[in-house]
């Protein structure tokens, strides 16, 4: 296999890699106790409780591969983006698959040590929320290492003193690259160590990794990839890495159209992870101007989930032509086990340099008061023109 077409192999065998008993979408602290436990019976293998998190759940890591390179990849330190947790397991069905890769496996294991900590807030996961159990974001604790996740990954870094590390995320919707109006599907970060966003090192090593992601991704979404904002942030455990001389590589898994359960995305993050891993086994990263990183596209807040355009708003005998913004917030109800949304008016005015997931010109529609669908069921917004449109849960329904 020819390493330019690897990124195109990965991309079309990756479904005999994906782990089929998790979905990116919701991942819950037993589906991978599960998952773990048969895993620990390979002797690939080495799966450890490396300690608990506040309310006692179990948090494990999977060591495998005898190379002198070690590198630690974490996942769901916020606990409602799982999307890089699914990918993790789909890694480690691809390091035990024999087939025509196993030339690059085998060169991938002798030269690196990986060390993966998939869900490290199961707390957090089983809620659905970012932060901890005492609403800690555990990315904000690096410093203070209050929180018992946040010592946990702070010491095992300490122990394994990887020369590289990925911290696996999600972002919301709302993101463009650039200013392009296009989603940012994916974005990455090479973060400071300080407000003068200095480079040094093990930066710089950071942007030539991403280089070589962007490098793989940008066939499979064109123009969806953005450079997320490095303002520095000093509480962080990416920054706090780099400024101890440990390369760090943020991924955040975005949003793609018709992907709402981010599967597409898990696999993105699934081809990106693999391209890094190569490039460094072998250095070529080395051979990149890591100043062409400043060349992507920066994160940019740009989108709504709804854009309504041109609606009529009257109040005190005139009238106002404004567009309307509306966000929508997938939230879990751990009762039900079942999601649903809740929206919000982000915005109102003139939304003409925004663009919207879904866009409706409402032209010569007037804004009415009444606010329900039925008598004892409100509705966000009720539109009234040639034909009422109701606007609820930032979803149109057409009466």
């Amino acid at each position: 296999m020819e390493r330019g077409d690897l990124a195109d192999q990965l991309f079309e065998n990756y479904g005999g890699y994906r782990e089929n008993l998790i979905k990116a979408s919701l991942i819950h602290h037993d589906d991978i106790k599960n998952i773990l436990s048969d895993l620990g019976k390979s002797a690939l293998f080495k799966v450890e409780e490396i300690g608990r998190s506040v309310e006692g759940r179990e948090i494990f890591s999977i060591t495998f591969g005898t190379g002198k390179t070690d590198i630690l990849a974490w996942s769901q330190m916020h606990g409602d983006e799982p999307t890089a947790t699914a990918a993790l397991f789909d890694l480690l069905k691809f390091f035990s698959a024999c087939d025509s890769f196993d030339p690059l496996r085998k060169e991938l294991l002798s030269k690196l040590k990986f060390h993966f900590i998939p869900m490290l807030n199961p707390d957090g996961a089983r809620l659905f929320q970012r932060e901890n159990a005492f609403n800690i974001d555990i990315n904000r604790d690096a410093l203070r290492l209050e929180s018992n996740e946040s010592k946990l990954l702070w010491n095992y870094a300490e122990k394994a003193d990887p020369e590289f590390c990925f911290n696996l995320h999600d972002q919301n919707s709302y993101y463009t690259s650039g200013r392009s109006g296009k989603h940012s599907t994916i974005s990455l970060l090479a973060p400071p160590s300080d407000h003068l966003k200095s480079i040094n090192y093990a930066r710089e090593k950071s942007m030539q990794v991403i280089l070589k992601i962007e490098e793989a991704l940008k066939k499979f979404i064109p123009g969806g990839i953005a450079r997320y904002s490095d303002d520095h942030e000093p509480r962080s455990f990416g920054d706090n890495f780099i400024k101890n001389g440990r390369s760090s590589i943020l991924i955040e898994s975005g949003y793609f159209k018709s992907d709402p359960d981010k599967e597409f995305v898990r696999k993105l993050n699934f081809i990106s992870l693999i391209t890094a891993f190569v490039s460094i086994a072998g250095r070529d990263f080395e051979k990149i101007n890591y100043t062409e990183y400043f060349n992507i596209p920066e994160n940019q807040e740009m989108l709504f989930d709804l854009l309504l355009r041109n609606l009529i708003l009257k109040m005190n005998g005139s009238e106002f032509k404004i567009d309307i913004g509306i966000n929508r917030k997938k939230k879990y109800d751990p009762a039900t086990k079942k999601f649903f949304y809740s929206s919000t008016i982000q915005e109102v005015g003139d939304l003409s340099f925004h663009s919207g997931i879904e866009e409706y010109n409402f032209e010569n529609h007037i804004i009415i008061s009444s606010g329900k669908i039925a008598a004892d069921e409100p509705a966000d917004l009720v539109l009234t023109g040639r034909e009422k449109v109701v606007i609820k849960n930032g979803f149109i329904i057409k009466d």
